[in-house]
């Protein structure tokens, strides 16, 4: 028994050196991938490096339910690998221990990273997806900051293009260059020495200072305006304040599964949040079946000298069936409520799937030092 438990901590410990590698990999791939539009709306605001660091760790939760269970598979398929090449496995498996005792360790890893997801899911992912979109809005909600930047084109809105040269204390700025082209019969440029930015409200105001206008009058005419002073009126960029409307993965698994009349006096349906709440109750155990798919997928056929790329493709291709089986599933029930128990056909497949391969390992078994050509 001691001998096992050491076996087992062994493989397990394996999974995680593997799994930690996979982990870091997949997240800065994904979060690459994410943080793209994190730098847009960042610099486009004009915010610090700071706020991209705070808007990188609440996405961070969203990264964390994709690595999860693409972590899990690929640490077990290059675990496995590594025992069966360095013979460790065949050893293994000649000292008695099959593959039902294999499983052992695999299942532990695999419920290791279930639990892992579920706190993700439920957890972090509604205070973390809140606070982003909450700070989000604060951010395409402040005009100034997202006007008052320096040295940039920026468009506010479509027809609309505003550069500053310099800007200054309390929205004073230099060298300022507007073109309002929403009319494209009648476009008109302003330049001005100085401007000042004015905001009260649902008002805002632009008043610039020693400019010139430029407007074409349509009959191949320029109409040249010189002023000491000019207000240009940006009262519609002024954004709507009302309350912003939560999204389903901000509310918890009891929420979901109870909406409440203000939750679905939204553009949301009551199928989509009993969705939402199966979606973070079946996904861990999602993740908890890929490593099992792993090791019985590789299992399967003994060991060959000529490697086992065939089955590590097997085994990813039968996981990547699963999840689009679950994205099926998911659009179902954002339709139909009561088809909640498709969300975890997926699970119930996997599972048939992989005691199916026990048992079919179990009755043709052969000796572990028995080389396939």
């Amino acid at each position: 028994m001691r001998r096992v438990k050491r076996l087992n901590l062994y493989i397990i410990r394996q999974l995680y050196a593997a799994f930690a590698f996979f982990l870091l990999i997949f997240a800065g791939v994904i979060w690459l991938t994410q943080s793209v539009q994190l730098i847009d709306t960042v610099i486009a605001s004009g915010q610090s490096l700071w706020t991209f660091v705070e808007f990188s760790l609440l996405v961070l939760p969203q990264v964390l339910v994709i690595v999860f269970p693409l972590s899990g598979i690929g640490a077990a398929l290059y675990t496995l690998n590594r025992l069966y090449t360095d013979s460790e496995l065949v050893a293994i498996m000649c000292a008695g221990h099959g593959p039902a005792r294999l499983m052992m360790p695999i299942t532990l890893f695999g419920l290791s990273i279930a639990a892992a997801q579920a706190i993700v899911l439920m957890v972090l992912i509604p205070i973390a997806g809140s606070e982003l979109s909450d700070r989000t809005r604060a951010i395409r909600s402040d005009l100034a900051a997202s006007l008052i930047v320096e040295r940039q084109f920026i468009h506010p809105i479509r027809g609309l293009t505003l550069f500053i040269d310099d800007t200054g204390g309390a929205g004073e700025m230099s060298g300022i260059f507007l073109n309002d082209a929403r009319d494209p019969v009648q476009p008109v440029t302003y330049s001005a020495e100085r401007a000042r930015f004015l905001s009260d409200g649902t008002s805002a105001r632009l008043v610039m200072l020693d400019g010139v206008a430029l407007a074409y009058l349509g009959n191949g005419e320029l109409s040249t305006v010189t002023y000491e002073q000019f207000v240009y009126d940006l009262s519609d960029l002024v954004r709507d304040q009302s309350e912003r409307t939560p999204r389903p993965s901000e509310y918890s698994v009891l929420e979901l599964l109870n909406p409440t009349p203000e939750m679905l006096d939204t553009r949301y349906s009551e199928a989509r949040y009993i969705s939402e709440a199966h979606y973070k109750l079946s996904m861990p155990l999602l993740a908890m079946v890929y490593p099992m798919i792993a090791l019985v997928t590789f299992l399967a056929g003994g060991y060959r000298r000529s490697g086992f790329g065939r089955r590590v493709i097997v085994a990813v291709g039968l996981a990547v069936f699963v999840q689009l089986i679950m994205f099926v599933c998911q659009a179902e029930v954002d339709e139909n409520a009561d088809l909640w128990p498709l969300m975890y056909l997926p699970q119930a497949i996997a599972l048939a799937y992989t005691f199916f391969m026990l048992h079919y390992l179990a009755r043709t078994r052969r000796p572990a030092s028995r080389i396939a050509a």
